[in-house]
């Protein structure tokens, strides 16, 4: 696990996306992402919605994805200049915010 202090450092290296930088932002937020281990969420498809017969590893697949997913766009939200954001559809998850940016 990451301690706050490699996690902030980690976060503010990337570029705020001011609306003329998305190709070198995407690049940043990507690098950092795996080198954090939260990049799962853009990597994979969300897992199929659990029930009373999931096992054990579809419960932990699901968990890593949803972590993943929801550190994913708080640190994109957060390196994106608030007025960008504002224009931004609220999104749930990460790849689909990503590619709402990206378009």
């Amino acid at each position: 696990m990451d301690s706050a202090s490699s996690i902030s450092t980690n976060v503010n290296i990337i570029h705020v996306l001011n609306g003329t930088n998305f190709k070198k932002w995407k690049e940043h937020i990507i690098i950092v992402l795996g080198c954090m281990d939260l990049d799962y969420a853009l990597r994979e498809d969300r897992p199929a919605d659990l029930t009373g017969a999931s096992t054990t590893e579809q419960r932990a697949t699901m968990e890593k994805w949803e972590r993943s997913n929801c550190m994913s766009l708080m640190i994109m939200k957060y390196s994106i200049l608030e007025a960008i954001r504002g224009a931004i559809p609220e999104e749930s998850r990460v790849k689909t915010f990503l590619n709402q940016i990206e378009n």
